[in-house]
């Protein structure tokens, strides 16, 4: 009976290490999949095509605004939210 536990328990440690590497393989395999089809072309449109802080037209005016500051009150102070 003890032999066969400890047959087992081998086969089963075995077992575990071929998953662990297994799933390394495939969870990198994943990712790279994943990063080529999806994030690498979103990434190279954006950079073609994309202007998110909207630079690209240096002759624009600045959308500055001018601050209004509110009265500079002891119950404002008091009042501050």
């Amino acid at each position: 009976m003890e032999g066969i536990k400890r047959f087992f328990s081998t086969i089963w440690s075995y077992w575990k290490k071929f998953g662990e590497f297994i799933g390394n393989v495939i969870g990198r395999i994943f990712l790279m999949l994943f990063y080529v089809t999806i994030v690498l072309p979103f990434g190279l449109l954006m950079r073609l095509f994309g202007d998110p802080l909207d630079i690209r037209d240096r002759a624009k005016r600045p959308r500055w605004r001018e601050r209004t500051s509110p009265e500079a009150t002891i119950e404002a102070a008091y009042n501050q939210f």
